[in-house]
């Protein structure tokens, strides 16, 4: 396909300081997300603990499926739609259709009470407003900040992403003991306010160029045509989608299986998660600073480290386990802003939506497939041989990705997004 730069905002500019610090476009942008994501983490607290109190864990199941249902399904449809028009646009369109769903379910939960088909309904149109937000929202920085600031951008918003995990899930529990779960989608209303004042106010300094196709559906044939005939794009979507699938279930399921059966207790498991957690906190502020000139390699390199230490599950000690655990949250601290930002700045601008798109979904539909695996594979083979099997899976993998010059040698240029 023919792809054009394309200014769709008057309001478009081409200054952009040198650092991010100094950016207060994109701090803005990003400290907004930060106060959305602490009202999605109270959401979805309300949401799950509602939906258990409603019926049995197969209901409590369903609610909070109907959110992944429509993302999985229309993802890529948000990516081609992301390619062929303004991703801040459709950023604001999400953000104003969440924000009339929620005062919708206020006004019904008023007047009916909590069932488990307001809950369903809720999170079914999040689920599609998500398909539409995620893409766009993953296109953006490239509009926003220069190519170098990517990593950084990357940083500062996994942080603050994880901020919001340790304070909105506790908080949320707090606020449905004070008021309900009205209360809980009020703060999220209110939190997606924030961000839609920010996007009014935040202009891109940069087009990009769009996606011509005669339909959505060939863009979406060409974006993926593109992926398929694109060496460094095709084996870096590889290396990231690799990364949940080997990772998740080790560290989700293995751990918890660990704690059982050694008998660390529910208060050993919560320190292992959170030497993960801390770690990663620690990371993500080094790779505020740390700019390192190949950053994939950087990343692949720490990786493998990472990997090493999922091998500890199932076939270490208590204190190793805990040491292994903080590896793999500061190098997942480390690597993610990394490969996130490398990825933001390789794909060519027209196909960013698409390929974005490509990767949330095979994230979305693997993960929960090797969960399940994992899980048969520790029953039938033991968790220790299951842990040791999808390590050396991660490090094949990651054999692969620092076989390929293209991905080992990646730079990022000092230019803004051409």
């Amino acid at each position: 396909m023919t792809a054009v730069p394309q200014v769709d905002d008057p309001g478009v500019t081409a200054e952009a300081p040198r650092t991010l610090w100094r950016d207060r476009r994109a701090l803005g942008w990003a400290f907004a997300t930060g106060v959305s994501a602490v009202g999605d983490e109270i959401w979805y607290v309300a949401l799950a603990f509602t939906a258990a109190q409603l019926g049995n864990a197969g209901l409590a199941g369903l609610v909070l499926a109907c959110a992944t249902i429509p993302r999985a399904l229309l993802t890529i449809v948000g990516g081609a739609l992301t390619d062929r028009f303004d991703a801040r646009r459709m950023m604001i369109g999400a953000d104003v259709a969440r924000i009339v769903v929620l005062a919708a379910a206020l006004i019904v939960l008023a007047a009916t009470g909590v069932s488990a088909g307001l809950l369903m309904v809720v999170g079914l149109l999040f689920g599609v407003a998500d398909a539409f937000y995620g893409p766009a929202s993953g296109a953006f920085p490239r509009q926003l900040v220069r190519r170098t600031e990517l990593v950084r951008l990357s940083a500062l918003r996994q942080l603050l992403d994880r901020l919001a995990g340790v304070l909105g899930a506790p908080l949320g529990g707090l606020v449905l003991v004070a008021w309900g779960l009205g209360g809980a989608m009020l703060l999220d209303l209110i939190s997606f306010a924030v961000v839609l004042v920010v996007l009014v106010a935040v202009r891109p300094r940069w087009p990009l160029a769009r996606s011509t196709g005669s339909t959505v559906r060939a863009d979406i044939r060409d974006g993926l045509n593109y992926l398929r005939l694109t060496p460094k794009v095709r084996d870096l979507v590889i290396t990231l989608s690799g990364l949940n699938v080997f990772v998740s279930p080790v560290v989700a399921v293995g751990l918890a299986l660990h704690a059982v059966g050694s008998g660390w207790g529910g208060v050993g498991l919560g320190w292992l998660t959170a030497a993960m957690g801390g770690g990663a906190a620690i990371g993500t502020l080094i790779a505020l600073k740390w700019r390192p000139e190949r950053p994939l390699r950087a990343a692949v390199l720490l990786l493998f480290g990472q990997a090493a230490s999922l091998g500890l599950v199932g076939n270490a000690g208590y204190a190793a386990t805990l040491g292994g655990m903080a590896v793999v949250g500061v190098v997942a601290g480390l690597a993610s802003p990394m490969l996130s930002g490398a990825f933001q700045a390789t794909v060519d601008e027209e196909y960013i939506g698409r390929v974005g798109s490509v990767l949330t979904l095979t994230d979305d539909a693997l993960t929960p497939l090797t969960m399940v695996g994992f899980g048969l594979l520790a029953q039938l083979l033991g968790l220790g041989t299951a842990a040791l099997l999808f390590a050396g899976g991660f490090i094949a993998l990651l054999l692969y990705a620092f076989s390929r010059p293209h991905v080992r040698d990646l730079r990022i240029p000092d230019e803004r997004n051409s």
